[in-house]
């Protein structure tokens, strides 16, 4: 398997932004480190926050990973149309990303993190941060040494290969990613108009007087 994945990295055009060599993993780790700094000034690493987010009380966390999504895809794909980076594209398929999406959705309302949160979290220094990631490792090594028994049923049934959006309207794949940016930045907007911005009414925060 490792053999492969080196093959296949291989294969893959070298710039400032994708590929094997030194610079592309120092601009992979400051942006990850940028990333990760966003993430805690938004409270990205706060358990009550992330379960308020799930609960729909308090969505400044969900609009900040919307904007994020919009930007990420937008620069993935301009640096693709630039030949800077390459793109590869998952295989889709239906039964692994519903049940993957279940245990995904389970653990992170139970732990409050996801696994870009609980390194942030860990770096904090709370402790509830580095159980969630033993776990999430488990997690890992679980999944490597079952997948030959259980890919038959989540990967051949309902496997559609590599295709995306683009390729499904048969569009150009940077207009698409402009598209969609464009909608999610305004589902952002009428999220941030209402009920304050923060998804709960004045009178619901803590703090508030009431009448």
């Amino acid at each position: 398997m490792n053999l492969l994945l080196t093959a296949q990295a291989a294969d893959l055009p070298v710039g400032a932004v994708g590929g094997i060599d030194a610079m592309a993993l120092v601009v992979g780790l400051l942006t990850g480190i940028a990333f990760g700094v966003l993430l805690q000034r938004v409270g990205a690493s706060s358990y009550e926050m992330i379960v308020n987010m799930l609960r729909l009380k308090d969505l400044t966390i969900m609009k900040f990973l919307f904007l994020a999504i919009a930007a990420g895809s937008l620069g993935m794909y301009i640096v693709d149309a630039l030949s800077i980076a390459h793109i590869g594209i998952a295989p889709v398929y239906i039964g692994g990303l519903v049940v993957g999406g279940a245990i995904f959705g389970v653990g992170w309302a139970l732990s409050g993190y996801c696994p870009g949160t609980v390194l942030v979290a860990a770096g904090e220094g709370k402790a509830d941060a580095f159980i969630t990631i033993l776990g999430g490792l488990a997690g890992a090594l679980t999944l490597a040494f079952t997948w030959d028994y259980i890919e038959p049923a989540l990967v051949e049934p309902l496997n559609y290969g590599s295709v995306s959006l683009a390729d499904l309207l048969d569009a150009n794949p940077l207009l698409v990613a402009a598209a969609l940016a464009t909608l999610i930045i305004l589902f952002v907007i009428f999220l941030d108009r209402r009920k304050g911005g923060s998804g709960i009414d004045a009178a619901e925060r803590p703090g508030a007087s009431t009448p």
